[in-house]
């Protein structure tokens, strides 16, 4: 009795801890098989002494998750294997014992996935059946447990679950040769489980396609770090430079991706000879962009503009020499227009 009264009192104790957690998924359904070890331990009298302590079990139960914590357990139970054997000097022999019958649990639960796994106390009741052979006929009783365990879900339908039993007081037989020869049962298992009803998952809402962004980018590129002074072909410096714009739009991923080269001078010297000159300039950058691996067929304009567009506008009047020159730099350019698309990742839909 008092073992009885600890085990139901660790059973309160556990499932009140439990209450505040969450585990199973509310307003499903399980249906399951679980087999294993079960061990008694006989009491003995005068004339009867335990034998044989190990044997085996095997459980069907159904359950219903009333919210995701708490849910109610109906099984029910066979635990075969076990005997008794008289002791020297008396007429009893050896009996064989099968435990069986239906039980009520309810079931807390403390998560450890969304899936639906977690960790569980069972308590109840068990109505047994009890068989021994010796004596014939059967013996009923209405014995408490109390168990815990740890259930895995593969999946939300299908379940795997280890967990341990104890039943109190099992058998308690009075005919007079076996008056004082009670047991408890402990079952240690594996079961598993298969999970239905409940709300269906969520409709999974099909993100919306990336959305390209037009781009259109220009870079300036003086003169002065592409080419030495008054020629046209590229230094190392320049070439770099070229390269440089190649590999940043081709880290932005922009695609469908055109070239636009424009040359550019300063107003000093003869007009013709600075239109001459900047497009040759625009050429020279063009072909380097080829090398640089741009198709040449997304290279859609190249032309020298000579002393157009000047960016300097009158900031440079009243110099002369050198601090002229030094102040038209900035008018003596490689101008690179890209133009294309860039796919720009949308937020992902919320599902309703």
């Amino acid at each position: 009795m008092k073992r009885t009264l600890l085990a139901l009192s660790v059973a309160v104790g556990l499932a009140s801890i439990s209450a505040a957690s969450y585990a199973a998924l509310p307003g499903t359904w399980d249906i399951g098989l679980r087999g294993g070890w079960a061990h008694t331990n006989f009491d003995s009298n005068q004339y009867v002494t335990d034998d044989d302590d190990n044997g085996f079990g095997l459980g069907l139960n159904v359950g219903y998750n009333f919210t995701s914590w708490f849910g109610l357990e109906l099984g029910y139970n066979y635990f075969d294997g076990f005997s008794t054997k008289g002791k020297e000097g008396t007429e009893i022999g050896s009996a064989d014992y099968t435990f069986h019958g239906p039980e009520l649990a309810l079931r807390f639960a403390i998560p450890l996935d969304d899936k639906g796994s977690d960790v569980y106390l069972r308590a109840g009741g068990m109505y047994v059946i009890a068989d021994n052979d010796d004596v014939g006929g059967n013996e009923t009783n209405l014995s408490p447990f109390a168990g815990v365990g740890v259930k895995y879900n593969f999946t939300k339908s299908f379940s795997a679950r280890l967990g341990y039993d104890y039943y109190f007081d099992v058998y308690d037989e009075d005919c007079e040769a076996y008056n004082g020869v009670d047991t408890d049962i402990g079952f240690l298992y594996l079961g598993f489980a298969y999970t239905f009803g409940g709300e269906p998952d969520p409709v999974p809402v099909a993100e919306p396609a990336p959305q390209p962004q037009h781009v259109n980018e220009t870079f300036s590129l003086e003169a002065g770090a592409l080419f030495p002074f008054d020629g046209s072909n590229l230094t190392d410096e320049g070439n770099k430079a070229v390269s440089d714009v190649v590999a940043e739009v081709q880290a932005k991923n922009v695609t469908n991706a055109t070239y636009t080269v424009k040359g550019y001078t300063d107003r000093l010297g003869a007009e013709a000879y600075n239109q001459k000159l900047s497009a040759k300039r625009a050429d020279t950058v063009a072909n380097a962009l080829i090398t640089s691996g741009v198709p040449q067929d997304a290279i859609v304009s190249v032309e020298g503009l000579g002393e157009a567009n000047p960016v300097t506008g009158t900031s440079c009047d009243g110099l002369k020499g050198n601090d002229l020159k030094q102040c038209l730099a900035p008018d003596r350019r490689v101008e690179i227009s890209v133009e294309g698309d860039i796919v720009v990742e949308q937020a992902p839909a919320q599902a309703i």
